[in-house]
């Protein structure tokens, strides 16, 4: 039972398969456009084409009037049909189910007549008309049932034009000729003539106008840049144009072209071009486009600068350091940028803050946004070198005797009240009035913070003169001596530069005083000599071994 079912199946499968092919697979005949059927005895061409290729090993077979041809391929050729006689073409293919199918095309009815009067066409096809006496025109002739050889006799104003007897007749003509042709038919069926007139064609001549008009790609634009004007012309002579270009009535020899580009134009340039075409069916030889006034802006110089506006330079390394953009001619709306070592480390502002570190290079970038007309878009300032060096320590100023010494050496600006003291540079200083006293060691590139504040109240001792008094050497590398012109007693005190005292001796009635620093470190000292009526002295040693 189940085998029976199967088979019932694939034959229900089968039967609805060869239906869809029937559909799919089918089959269609054409005879070539612009073939003539109508005359007995004229071969005629058939030729098949498959709707789709979804079928395999295809065989043709043709019938004329329900009979088979005996022709297998997918073109029939026959000279032997009658007037109502009928074509078709049957496929027979394997399709996909391996079984041997077929497939009927359409019905061609052939139609036949003994007697049909042969007719001729004309038609221009080359030049024009109306048209130019100076261009040569070409007609040609469209013959119907004129046969395998027709033949020809093309005339003008009726008159018979010798040799003229092909298809196609070329020449000058003349205003008001008329063109005709004659031809007869060799057709089988030619009847009741075989010769045909075709119309007679008028001639007309029209004089022919050149036009010429220019248009440019920028108006206004930016002085010394590029402009590009186009020609529009119309030149319908044959014989051949030219263009020429003034500017300002300057004729601009390298201009010669219906394309003029140039970067030399100013403001309130006029530019036009000259059409020359000399052919003889041109009423007008020379025309002169339309005038395009030149609208050339002036070109603006952006300048930028840069200015020191908080901090110094050179600095401290950890000192902030602020530049301010000076700029002009950057139109509305500038973009900004500012580089340090060649990086983008800010954008879009005047001023710029940043801690550097030495040696560090820093540059603005301003550039034009609006499209304006520049001699440039883009300027960076001259790179500014940063000098920078680490904050010295605050120095710590000490009154040793008469003067105020720091505890470094090193470069001092000293201030009293909070005003710099002219010319007070060194590592000591001797005050004359009384007052808060602080300095501020400056390494030439950086300064430290201020010193501790000294309050000197007292100047009333008396200093002792120095003037009949030697000191020697100085810089000593141990032993120095102190000579005075008559004899002295005095107390002798040496410092370090902190402060702290390193030696003392009495000085009793002598005019020498050999005093042993060879024990010392090298470094600067402070001697403090004091008299008996309390006058003092004091002067700064340098030990150097």
């Amino acid at each position: 039972m189940l085998r029976k079912l199967t088979l019932l199946f694939l034959l229900c499968f089968g039967m609805q398969y060869a239906a869809n092919a029937q559909v799919l697979d089918s089959v269609s005949i054409y005879i070539p456009y612009g073939t003539d059927t109508t005359c007995p005895g004229i071969q005629l061409t058939f030729t098949a084409v498959q709707s789709n290729d979804t079928f395999s090993t295809t065989e043709y077979h043709w019938y004329t009037d329900n009979v088979f041809t005996g022709v297998i391929i997918d073109t029939f050729y026959t000279t032997a049909l009658n007037d109502g006689d009928s074509v078709y073409c049957e496929i027979l293919y394997i399709n996909d189910l391996g079984l041997l199918d077929s497939a009927k095309s359409n019905v061609i009815i052939v139609h036949r007549s003994s007697a049909i009067p042969p007719r001729v066409l004309i038609s221009l096809t080359e030049g024009s008309n109306p048209g130019c006496g100076a261009a040569p025109l070409t007609f040609t002739a469209y013959p119907v049932n004129g046969g395998t050889a027709p033949t020809y006799q093309w005339m003008v104003n009726d008159t018979v034009i010798a040799g003229a007897d092909s298809s196609t007749i070329t020449r000058y003509f003349n205003a008001g000729d008329s063109v005709s042709l004659l031809m007869v038919s060799n057709s089988p069926c030619a009847f009741p003539t075989d010769s045909a007139f075709s119309w007679k064609v008028g001639i007309i001549h029209d004089s022919l106008i050149a036009t010429n008009s220019i248009s440019v790609t920028r108006n206004p634009i930016c002085f010394g840049t590029l402009d590009t004007f186009y020609a529009n012309i119309y030149a319908p002579g044959l014989s051949g144009y030219s263009i020429a270009w003034y500017v300002d009535t300057v004729l601009i020899p390298s201009a010669v072209g219906p394309i003029f580009i140039t970067d030399s134009l100013h403001d309130g340039s006029k530019v036009y071009c000259i059409l020359t075409d000399n052919d003889a069916c041109v009423v007008n030889h020379t025309t002169v486009s339309n005038l395009i006034t030149i609208t050339a802006i002036p070109l603006l110089d952006p300048t930028l600068s840069v200015l020191l506006s908080a901090g110094s330079n050179p600095g401290c390394l950890d000192s902030a350091v602020t530049f301010t953009a000076s700029f002009s001619n950057f139109g509305t709306a500038p973009a900004s940028a500012w580089l340090v070592n060649g990086v983008t480390v800010a954008t879009n502002t005047a001023t710029f803050t940043h801690t550097y570190n030495n040696g560090d290079l820093v540059e603005a970038q301003f550039n034009i946004t609006d499209n304006g007309c520049y001699y440039r878009d883009t300027v960076v300032t001259p790179a500014v070198l940063m000098i920078r060096d680490s904050t010295p320590v605050a120095p710590l100023v000490s009154l040793i005797g008469n003067l105020l010494v720091a505890n470094s050496a090193g470069t001092y600006t000293w201030y009293r009240n909070g005003n710099v003291i002219p010319g007070a540079t060194a590592q000591t200083f001797h005050p004359y009035t009384l007052g808060y006293y602080y300095a501020i060691r400056d390494t030439g590139y950086c300064n430290s913070a201020p010193s501790n504040v000294i309050y000197i109240s007292l100047l009333g001792v008396s200093d002792i003169s120095g003037a009949d008094m030697k000191v020697y050497p100085n810089p000593t590398t141990g032993i120095l001596n102190i000579e005075w012109a008559h004899e002295v007693s005095m107390k002798m005190d040496v410092y370090n530069i902190i402060g702290q005292g390193v030696l003392h001796a009495d000085i009793v009635k002598s005019t020498h005083h050999e005093a042993d620093l060879s024990y010392l470190p090298d470094g600067n000292y402070i001697v403090v000599l004091r008299d008996e009526e309390g006058g003092k002295e004091t002067f700064k040693v340098q030990v150097k071994k």
